[in-house]
């Protein structure tokens, strides 16, 4: 990683010399700064692509992941940001407890692609002119238009834990914050290896299993059929990947499908607004399932699972063997990342939100989550 190294002068030794002498030295050191400042970096992208930010670290960004929540945790401010997904804005952001502390989120440009991340809007992004744009690395259909308009374009990717803590280094070093980012990940490392004490030590049979719910329409099921990113570290299988053998987080299955894979949990995506434990609850066909019957449906929390999975890896983690965590306080755990990643300090009432206490209310275990 490039290190940065700002150099401050003493206004106390600098006076001592004389009014002279210290607006020369005061000048000085500002061109000395300057001069740090505008020389070119190299970032390694996730295409293993030496990227070289011409100017220096980028000050502002425009963001094609929808990820800009998480970015926050980076940045701490909006003001950085010159375009982002509108999607992001408004299903993920619009609403959140994020978006009550950096409102300025929700009006930052949204014109930047005609209709998904394979087709950027150029002009549009031109007009922005931002010191670097993120990109997903699925394709070189939505990276190389920005980049032949001369656009830096740091590509980065998705699909497991080490693609998330590789995406979030990168969101970081582009910006000149790797400080930043490794205190992020000395936090989560904290988090990681109190539930890595407990799930590495689980029996086969105490392991558990689900199926996380990306959308239900009629007889359709669409569920994440990726390894999933931390189920390395809370160790509930997914079904989807390990029974089903899928290999994409929009697989598509049908009832009689999920009837035979008879998962332990059932996890909802938080995304889902329509789409709540009751639904399963309360399906005729649906209500046969194990998970269903025993009332373990869960939506998942709004917490990020990039800047913030101490969350997720104990959402998990917990639901599926409860006495194992029996000193552990989910609540101080939303408290505690909120207050170092976003620098809010959450309410009883954003708690509930986070945690969707009131989509979860009746579910097995989740009177330990609430007040």
């Amino acid at each position: 990683m490039i290190k940065s190294k700002f150099l401050m002068g003493s206004t106390v030794g600098i006076m001592a010399l004389g009014l002279v002498g210290c607006q020369t030295s005061d000048n000085s050191q500002k061109e000395k700064e300057s001069a740090k400042v505008s020389e070119p970096v190299t970032i390694v992208d996730g295409r293993d692509k030496e990227v070289v930010l011409e100017n220096g670290y980028a000050k502002n960004f425009v963001m094609f992941p929808a990820e800009g929540s998480e970015m926050l945790s980076i940045t701490q401010s909006a003001k950085p940001y010159l375009g982002m997904v509108k999607e992001d804005q408004e299903n993920n952001i619009k609403g959140d407890v994020v978006a009550k502390k950096y409102p300025g989120i929700l009006d930052v440009n949204s014109d930047i692609m005609h209709g998904d991340w394979s087709k950027p809007n150029v002009e549009s992004i031109l007009n922005l002119d931002p010191d670097v744009v993120y990109q997903w690395n699925f394709g070189e259909e939505g990276i190389k238009p920005l980049e032949n308009a001369g656009i830096d374009v740091v590509a980065v990717n998705w699909g497991t834990y080490a693609d998330d803590i590789e995406r979030y280094t990168l969101y970081g070093e582009a910006l000149g914050k790797q400080d930043r980012v490794d205190e992020v990940f000395a936090h989560q490392e904290k988090s990681k290896q109190a539930v890595l004490k407990v799930t590495e030590s689980l029996t086969e049979d105490e392991r558990q299993n689900h199926v996380f719910i990306g959308n239900v329409a009629e007889n359709k099921i669409t569920t994440w059929g990726t390894e999933l990113p931390h189920t390395a570290v809370h160790k509930v299988d997914n079904l989807t990947y390990t029974l089903g053998k899928f290999d994409t987080p929009d697989a598509e299955i049908n009832v009689e499908t999920l009837l035979e894979w008879d998962p332990d949990m059932i996890v909802i995506g938080d995304f889902l607004k329509d789409i709540t434990p009751e639904y399963f609850y309360n399906h005729p066909v649906l209500k046969n399932l194990t998970a269903v019957k025993e009332k373990r449906v869960y939506k998942a929390p709004t917490a990020s699972q990039l800047d913030n999975p101490g969350i997720t890896w104990y959402f998990y983690a917990f639901l599926a063997t409860p006495e194992k965590f029996k000193d552990f306080s989910m609540r101080e755990q939303v408290r505690e990342d909120y207050k170092l990643l976003y620098n809010i300090d959450v309410t009883e009432e954003e708690i509930d939100q986070i945690l969707n206490v009131e989509e979860n209310k009746n579910s097995k275990y989740f009177d330990n989550f609430m007040q």
